[in-house]
């Protein structure tokens, strides 16, 4: 090593040595600021990802049409979406096949799913009785249960409606009137369940599994296995719509929907507004609040850094005085105080980091119920900062060095 380098560094670390119960203190500040610094960090990147695929659980944020005029498209479409979209990002994905149905001579509207799939996706739907575990056993929305006067346990017909005549119209998504629509009041089936002219098709007996209420238009909906559907139908399973969880927000869901739309000609995907920007919203405010806490914490990082640097300083000013007179030059000396101030930022941004993650994960598991994972580059990004914050910190003192004017401290003045 370099004879000035190593001179340099006994220099500093002699400095901090005798003086170790100031620099303590300062280096305790910077390792508490660190570790503040590190835990919300690794809880701002960690969490907000694992909420987003647990919001995801409240429900779908992208959606699946047919484009031009068609009704309903291929199964294999849904398959072939859920492979391109990564791993990490889908939380779940199911195809749903809407159709106008009979039940007492009454018409209503079928959805026929793979109601697994739909359970894993609402798991906080609120069902009176079992989700239906297998073909044969339906699942059925409030308000047709009233109308229908169906209980848990009871078997129902169901008839296939075969529509005609009038032209379909948009619907409200309950029925008996119109064609069902999403939470976001845009149409997904153009079966109007109210036509003019109707007669029965195919028939099917089924068993009520549970009574479906979430207060909106899923309680109009008999939800039933696409076994079922496809023996009302008489054709091969197909999809009115699909819908997808996703835990990619904003702008990077918006550019999912556009690549696959891009990509499957015969679908149209866009996001539900509504979910998607709560989402958002949710995570950009909890994002925001662990920022403003950080800039605070740096703040009294350097406060805490410069006041005792500024004591050093005080304490020093006879031996800068004299040095100075000696024909030390104003750039050693503020090379050594800042070095000073690099050692302290070094030693408590390693320590705080450790901490950080530590502190990480008590908050995390206490208050979020999660565990959270170490990221290297958070923790050199903690140690960095220190540096960063305890040098600017010196700055000032390092001012009030350079300024000792020798004949005043030889003066003893």
């Amino acid at each position: 090593m370099n004879p000035k380098r190593r001179l340099f560094i006994r220099m500093v670390m002699s400095s901090i040595l005798r003086r170790h119960s100031r620099v303590v203190v300062a280096m305790l500040a910077v390792a508490v600021g660190a570790t503040t610094l590190s835990a919300l960090a690794t809880i701002s990147v960690d969490v907000p990802r694992q909420m987003a695929r647990e919001m995801r659980s409240a429900g779908a944020n992208m959606l699946l049409t047919p484009t031009g005029n068609s009704s309903a498209f291929d199964t294999s479409v849904v398959e072939e979406v859920e492979d391109e979209i990564p791993a990490g990002e889908l939380v779940g994905a199911v195809g749903i096949d809407y159709e106008a149905i009979l039940i007492n001579d009454l018409p209503y509207v079928a959805a026929g799913a793979d109601l697994g799939a739909a359970h894993q996706m609402n798991p906080y739907w609120y069902v009176d009785g079992q989700w239906p575990a297998a073909a044969g056993s339906v699942l059925v929305g409030r308000d047709v249960a009233d109308a229908i006067d169906a209980r848990v346990g009871d078997t129902i017909t169901l008839s296939m409606l075969a529509v005609g005549g009038s032209t379909p119209g948009p619907g409200t998504g309950s029925a008996p009137s119109g064609g069902a629509t999403n939470s976001d009041g845009k149409e997904i089936s153009n079966q109007d369940v109210n036509q003019a002219e109707a007669s029965t098709g195919a028939e099917t007996t089924v068993t009520v599994s549970g009574i479906l209420e979430t207060g909106g238009n899923e309680d109009s909906f008999v939800y039933m296995y696409m076994d079922d559907m496809t023996r009302l139908t008489g054709a091969g399973p197909v999809y009115t719509v699909a819908e997808f969880s996703v835990s990619a927000e904003g702008a990077a869901l918006q550019s999912l929907a556009d690549r696959i739309s891009s990509e499957h000609p015969q679908v149209s995907a866009d996001p539900v507004a509504r979910l998607a920007q709560s989402d958002s919203d949710i995570l950009g405010m909890l994002r925001s609040l662990m920022v403003i806490i950080s800039v605070i914490v740096l703040a009294l990082i350097m406060i805490g850094v410069s006041t005792t640097m500024m004591a050093v300083v005080t304490e020093r000013r006879n031996e800068i005085g004299l040095r100075k007179a000696l024909g030390a030059d104003n750039g050693s000396i503020i090379v050594e105080f800042l070095g000073e101030g690099v050692v302290l930022g070094l030693i408590g941004g390693i320590i705080g980091a450790a901490a950080g993650f530590g502190l990480a994960q008590v908050i995390s598991f206490n208050v979020f119920h999660r565990t959270v994972e170490a990221h290297a580059l958070i923790l050199v990004g903690t140690v960095a900062a220190a540096i960063l914050v305890s040098t600017l910190a010196s700055l000032i003192p390092v001012r009030r060095a350079v300024e000792v004017d020798p004949a005043l401290v030889l003066r003893g003045e």
